[in-house]
């Protein structure tokens, strides 16, 4: 029995639908706004801005670590173990005992990674709109909207659909 969690999608299918929907989508709009942010403190003497661009590129190498981690450990690991499950076989040997510590630290992570965003969009409410980058800015202002329904989203379907159906799996293959 594969065990699925919209309309009897496998796990790993779903990981993979994550990583080709928000997470490549992340890792593509990452850099283009952290550019679109250095363009313009660059152009405009504004500390803020430039405050603004600090805040940004660490916020974006706290959402590319978190990415790292689901990427390269979490997924392969529900991969592994739905494998397992269609397989017939037991737990597979994976890099943790349990998969409940690696899931509570990448839900851990969604809280910091979202207000970390809520913390951007207060310091762009407090950078305003600069005259000489007003078409700039907008772009930027979008972006982050944007990235904030997109984080969202993503977070929603791991913490709601994903982890709990992982747990559950784990369980079932143990």
């Amino acid at each position: 029995m594969d065990r699925g969690y919209e309309g009897g999608r496998p796990l790993d299918a779903m990981c993979g639908a994550i990583v080709e929907r928000y997470h490549a989508s992340l890792h593509h709009s990452l850099p283009l706004i952290a550019e679109e942010l250095a363009a313009m403190a660059a152009t405009a003497a504004s500390p803020e801005l430039g405050r603004m661009r600090n805040a940004f590129v660490e916020f974006a190498g706290q959402i590319e670590s978190h990415l790292a981690k689901e990427e390269n450990l979490l997924f392969p690991a529900i991969e592994a173990l739905a494998a397992a499950e269609r397989a017939g076989a037991g737990r597979p040997e994976l890099p943790f005992s349990t998969m409940l510590h690696p899931i509570r630290l990448m839900e851990a992570e969604h809280v910091r990674i979202e207000a970390a965003l809520g913390e951007l969009r207060d310091r762009a409410r407090e950078v305003g709109e600069p005259d000489t980058l007003l078409p700039a800015w907008r772009r930027f202002t979008a972006a982050l909207r944007h990235l904030d329904d997109e984080l969202h989203e993503h977070h929603r379907i791991e913490n709601e659909l994903l982890f709990p159906a992982a747990l559950e799996l784990e369980r079932h293959v143990w």
